[in-house]
């Protein structure tokens, strides 16, 4: 039989994104009953995770099904090259691991945003891409350093919530500062899925903080197709005035991206960058979200994240009802 892998926000067309979205709002407030019975939901988690593991965990068992929770210490070292002669640390190759699970479990979900080398390798995914290439069984992209497409799923119900149509509404997606590198996957992921809902996207960050090339071209396609917009600002206070959406998030920069200290270095100058409740005075009385986890009062204060245009906690719930209307479409 066929299987559907949910791995990129490019997996889904508009109507495809309207319906999972209508579904997840049915969904939401009530538990649509043993709809998954006897599924098992595998999770692979290469990295820590609060948020993703939990509300995939309560959106199985709201379904009627089960998870079975994998980490890092659970697992033999993988190789994800085809043909490679495994002389090295990995124990395990990709396909034995995903061909096995597959005989275990009815989905997979995988993360792995470490940086595990330069930007143009870590950009492949090919973790995820193998797991994807040998399972077969449907795989759902919980995490890369290029694209976490279930929070913008949960993003974008999130806005539509609150502002029930999203064409022409004015998104600023603000680069904001952080002691530690982080992932391009929120960033990459909602700048793509706003951009296909039509949204007036402005994204905003200090010169070398660029996205990718090739994710920033798509979403200017979608934005336009979708009659809406993607435009760059490199000056914070301009990008923020009279926005609808402040979302705030930091990513890292692909120049160093096997640099820390050299990024780190780069950043000494950037503290500005954050989400304070004068910044968010310049908006147009915007919704401010983040995806979590936040630094508060690094990237945003304490009066703005606890403050009543503050959504972040709505997001959060928001994961569970997108999940279980993208386990119901992968595996009914």
């Amino acid at each position: 039989m066929s299987k559907r892998d949910f791995l990129s926000t490019a997996d889904l067309g508009r109507s495809e994104l309207d319906d999972l979205l209508d579904l997840a709002a049915r969904a939401k407030g009530k538990r649509p009953g043993q709809v998954l019975g006897g599924k098992t939901l595998g999770l692979l988690f290469f990295q820590p995770s609060l948020r993703t593991r939990v509300s995939f965990e309560v959106a199985m068992v709201q379904l009627g099904g089960h998870c079975i929770n994998l980490s890092s210490d659970d697992l033999y070292e993988l190789e994800p090259r085809d043909q490679a002669v495994m002389d090295g640390p990995a124990e395990e190759h990709v396909k034995d691991a995903a061909r096995t699970l597959s005989r275990y479990v009815d989905a997979l979900g995988i993360r792995s945003a470490q940086r595990a080398g330069s930007w143009d390798r870590e950009r492949q995914e090919l973790l995820l891409r193998s797991y994807a290439k040998y399972a077969s069984v449907p795989v759902i992209n919980l995490e890369t350093s290029f694209e976490h497409p279930c929070q913008a799923l949960a993003d974008v119900m999130t806005m539509r919530e609150n502002l029930v149509t999203l064409k022409g509404r004015r998104l600023t997606l603000l680069w904001c500062n952080h002691p530690e590198p982080k992932s391009l996957g929120p960033t990459h992921s909602i700048l793509q899925m706003a951009a296909l809902m039509g949204m007036n996207v402005t994204l905003a960050h200090p010169l070398g903080f660029e996205v990718d090339q090739d994710v920033l071209d798509r979403s200017k396609k979608l934005a336009q197709d979708a009659g809406g917009s993607v435009q760059v600002q490199n000056d914070m206070d301009t990008a923020a005035r009279g926005a609808e959406v402040l979302y705030a998030r930091s990513w890292g920069c692909t120049k160093y991206w096997e640099d820390a200290e050299r990024e780190a270095m780069v950043k000494r100058s950037l503290q500005g960058w954050r989400v304070d409740e004068k910044l968010m005075a310049t908006t147009d009385n915007a919704l401010l979200m983040h995806p979590l986890p936040v630094r508060r009062n690094v990237v945003a204060t304490d009066a703005v994240l606890d403050g009543p245009r503050s959504v972040i906690y709505d997001q959060a719930a928001n994961r569970t009802h997108v999940q279980k209307a993208l386990l119901m479409q992968l595996l009914k």
